[in-house]
Order: C-alpha cells, then structure tokens, then sequence
C-alpha cells in the first residue's frame, strides 16, 4: 500500500492546507514590496531632507522591521478572509441556490450528487444550482471545509442522468484530489487583488487639476503597478494550476463513474452551446468544468497555453473517446 496516500477527506485537507502556506508566503512578500514603494513614494514626496538620519542603518532596520510587521499582518486579514468568505462570495456572485426538491430536475441533481458522493467515499457535499442557460458546473469548498457542487439550470435541462452523473464524477474528483479547497483559495486570493488594483484604477484627471486638488500621482500608480504585477501572477498560477487538474479530474471521474464516452459527451454539448455563467471575474474561470466563455472557438498556442484556464475542450474529448 501507498504510504503517501492520503487515507480520507480530511487528510486530503490538512494536506492542501499545508500547500497553502506558499501562498501565504507570496502575500508576505507583496504587501512588504508594496507597502515599501508606499513609504519610498512618500520619501520621495516629502524630499530627504524631512528624515535626516535616513541612510542610517539603525533607522533602516527599524523601517524594514515595521514594513515586515505591518505586510504580515494584512497578509493574515487577506489571507483568512478569501478563506472564510471567498466560496461564500462566490455562490452570491453568481445566485448559486440550493436544490428546489420540488423540482424534479433539482430533486435528479441532489440524488445524482449523493449517488456520486457515496460512490467516491466523500463524508458530505452540498449541492448548488446556478441559475443560467448556459452549460457549466464548478466545485469548490466553502468556509466551514464541506465541500460544493454547482451546476448550472442549463445542464440539468440538456444532459441525461448518466451526463449528470459524469459531471458530478469530475467534480467530486476534484474535491477528492484536493483540487477544490486550493484552486477555491486561490481564485479568492486572486479576486481580492483584482478588486484592489481596480479601486486603485488612476483616474483620468488632467495634471493641473492634480495640483489643484493636492492629489499627487506617483504614489497611486506605483502601488497600482505593484498590484497589477502580483493580481498577474496570482492569475497565471490559478491558471496553470487549472489546466494540469482538469485532465486529472475527467481521468479520474472516469473511473468513478466507469464511462467516459460519458463525460465526453456532456464536455461536447458544453462545447455546442455557450458556457457564460455571467458577468462575473474572469478570476473564477479555474473553478469551472469547461472555461466560462461565450463562443466555443478554441486556439492551440503558446499565449492561449499560458492565459488560458482550461485545456482546448476538443482535447479533453478526444483523450476521453479514446
């Protein structure tokens, strides 16, 4: 028997939230980059002159010290709030609700998402409905460690049971796997600064009326490049993240459900119809089963490969027809 195995669910958990102090390293480490450009921005402002003993090492090391504790502790508060309420938002964002058992289609997801829980030996999932036309389903676990499945009205209405099931298969494949809680955090993380660097949008406000008004510039648009740069970075590693996982994820729901031919049939009408859950972050795009899109066009190249969320969905049906 494999060692390394994680023997249940909550292993699985503790695992990934170990992986995630990283990214809670990553964090550190922007807000001491950013909030030193803020005091260098300030220096810079006021002149030299304003601290005299500036360049001394003693009032260096105070300064990299408060720098190091103030980026510590907003690291915390950002960090435990993309934990604490970043599934929660998301659900909102998109009017996720849970199951109308009156509703028949409602009532075969709730069964199908249990069938498929006790298939995969997970302790509990909540099932969400997402209420848009479009084909699509996501995973992800919410504060309190249960884990999620959402899809959308449209698949309930266009796939079978056994295309239901095979969703089901691939997302509870990625809660089993991990997949879920650490794409779920990222994603979050990655949204809060996208909001940031948008509220720190420069304003177009002519240079006059900057002086006229006090507001300097420099300051603004250096922190707004310092957020720009790590929203990026968090969004490339949600993306390759994504991409590695969603191969792993059809495999592996293929053996829980036993039919592939199966899960490539509901990935292929995905494909024949829109896959838009709404205007929403783009930032969320990981989390999905196909990438949130309004056309089915796909591109094979190096900058789709590194942008994109999602492997070419002709490719994941391929590899599962085969």
């Amino acid at each position: 028997m494999d060692r390394k195995r994680p023997r249940d669910f909550y292993e699985i958990q503790k695992r990934q939230w170990r992986r995630s102090i990283p990214l809670f390293a990553v964090l550190i480490l922007f807000y001491f980059l950013a909030i030193g450009i803020i005091v260098l921005a300030a220096f810079l402002s006021v002149g030299f002159l304003a601290v005299p003993n500036f360049l001394s090492g003693h009032f260096l090391t105070r300064l990299l010290l408060g720098v190091l504790a103030a980026a510590v502790l907003i690291a915390v508060f950002h960090y435990y709030d993309a934990r604490k309420f970043g599934a929660a938002y998301i659900l909102k964002r998109l009017e996720a609700r849970q199951p109308d058992l009156s509703d028949r289609y409602h009532k075969q997801l709730a069964d199908t998402v249990e069938e498929m829980r006790i298939a995969s030996g997970l302790p509990e999932v909540r099932p969400y409905v997402i209420p848009s036309f479009s084909i699509n389903s996501m995973a992800l676990v919410e504060a309190d460690g249960t884990p999620a499945v959402a899809v959308t009205e449209g698949l309930l209405a266009d796939c079978t049971r056994d295309e239901m099931q095979a969703v089901a298969g691939h997302e509870l494949a990625h809660i089993s796997r991990g997949d879920a809680f650490y794409v779920t955090l990222v994603c979050s993380l990655a949204n809060s600064l996208e909001k940031l660097r948008a509220a720190l949008e420069p304003e177009d406000i002519p240079a006059e009326d900057r002086m006229e008004s006090g507001r300097g510039g420099a300051p603004p648009i250096l922190i707004y490049g310092a957020v720009t740069l790590t929203s990026l970075v968090m969004h490339l590693l949600s993306m390759l993240l994504s991409r590695e996982r969603e191969i792993l994820a059809d495999a592996a729901a293929s053996e829980i459900g036993r039919s592939p031919v199966t899960l490539a049939r509901a990935l292929y009408k995905a494909h024949l119809k829109n896959t838009f859950v709404g205007d929403f972050s783009l930032t969320y795009s990981p989390l999905f089963i196909v990438a949130p899109a309004l056309s089915s066009d796909e591109e094979e190249g190096f900058w789709s490969r590194l942008f994109n969320s999602h492997p070419p969905l002709m490719k994941r049906i391929k590899l599962l027809a085969q």
